[in-house]
């Protein structure tokens, strides 16, 4: 059972979230008043050896080249010929792999769902490291098996310089403020933009806790995509007032400025094409089967079993004044708004487990089984049974 142990999150949002660096000690436990990584070395190896499982091998020495840089699925063999230190396998979306590190995940719901990437489990042997770097987005590190020492900035990095010709962004200086090591239990919180280092001391396991933190620009190709998948209508550039006093190879900027207010008024677009927009782009995901007409999802296929959440669909609401719309996998279904509706719609997207109870209650509601029928069909909820 997985615990934030003496952890007050409306404190640490006021203090810390994305404003300074925090250390708590002794702050997860798992068996008691302890922690124990319930994942191995060994079964994270495993994993890393499987295919549309996305890892990286980080060998700083004895390598074909310093800092070399390999990717997944990777061979027993690989593993036998790494060095006995200075190496770092990491494993990405490990939640997707390993259920019981959901509920790990549950522990940071004082965080929006949405904002919430994925647990990145990365191993090391003694000396094992990726460089000093900045990260772009919220992190928690969580120290799962061994020790590991972090050195960080307390103040967020400007203009960082990289390292040239690396793959990896490894800064070329690094002064850190905080030295201090982690012992299983202990979790570090870094805001974005502040640079770190970590280092195993001896064999170690590292949880990574990610956040999301979309840009403008995917933000507005996620708008254009809603915008124009909505239909016809429109606005084409046009010019009237064509000046004929140019050569024909020329960009005029009168031809700019009306290509640029042809974009800024396509931002005005109704609320309700940003809601979309902003919501299947926040709930994509790779789970995206088509209905399959030729075996249909019928009430009885429902009730006949319990059902869980496919582990890559992403699920989140949005309520307006007469609706709710619920977002997944890119998806959208919109039901009406009412009490009854939003209060199976938030226990859906709070369980990953849909007992019968949960699922017989929200059918005798019409829209909500209408709901459930689409899940299924589109194998973003999937039988136990399987």
């Amino acid at each position: 059972m997985w615990q934030l142990k003496d952890f007050d999150s409306e404190t640490f949002i006021n203090r810390y979230w994305q404003k300074q660096p925090c250390v708590l000690r002794g702050a997860l436990v798992n068996h008691g008043d302890r922690f124990e990584s319930p994942i191995s070395p060994e079964e994270l190896a495993g994993l890393a050896c499987e295919e549309d499982v996305h890892c990286r091998l980080v060998i700083e020495k004895d390598g074909a080249s310093p800092w070399q840089l390999s990717y997944g699925p990777f061979e027993e063999q690989d593993f036998l010929n790494l060095p006995e230190t200075h190496y770092s396998l990491l494993v990405s979306e490990c939640e997707k792999w390993f259920p019981e590190l959901t509920d790990l995940l549950d522990q940071f719901r004082f965080i929006p769902d949405w904002r919430i990437d994925d647990l990145m489990i990365s191993y090391a042997p003694a000396e094992g490291s990726v460089g000093p770097h900045v990260d772009e987005y919220d992190v928690f590190l969580l120290q799962a098996l061994g020790s590991r020492r972090w050195q960080f900035c307390e103040t967020p990095a400007r203009q960082p310089q990289l390292i040239p010709g690396l793959e990896l962004a490894i800064l070329q200086e690094f002064e850190p403020d905080q030295d201090i090591v982690l012992d299983p239990g202990d979790l570090l919180y870094l805001p974005p933009g502040y640079a770190h280092h970590g280092i195993a001391l001896d064999r170690c396991l590292t949880y990574s806790i990610g956040f999301r933190a979309p840009t403008a620009t995917s933000v507005l190709e996620s708008f254009a995509l809603q915008t124009e998948h909505d239909g016809p209508g429109l606005k084409r550039y046009a010019d009237a007032d064509l000046e004929l006093d140019r050569h024909h190879a020329e960009i005029t900027d009168a031809e700019i400025e009306r290509l640029r207010s042809l974009a800024t008024e396509l931002l005005q677009q109704p609320e309700a094409v940003w809601r979309d927009a902003i919501g299947k782009m926040l709930s994509e995901s790779s789970v995206a089967a088509p209905l399959d007409d030729d075996q249909p999802v019928y009430v009885s296929d429902l009730l006949s079993c319990a059902w869980l959440r496919h582990p890559e669909t992403r699920m989140f609401y949005h309520q307006a004044e007469q609706s709710i719309t619920l977002y997944y996998n890119g998806r959208s279904r919109e039901l009406p708004q009412g009490p009854e509706i939003l209060e199976h719609l938030q226990q859906l997207c709070d369980n990953r487990e849909w007992s019968t109870e949960l699922i017989n209650a929200c059918i005798k509601i019409e829209p909500m089984e209408t709901l459930l029928i689409e899940l299924a069909s589109h194998q973003a909820i999937l039988p136990i049974n399987e």
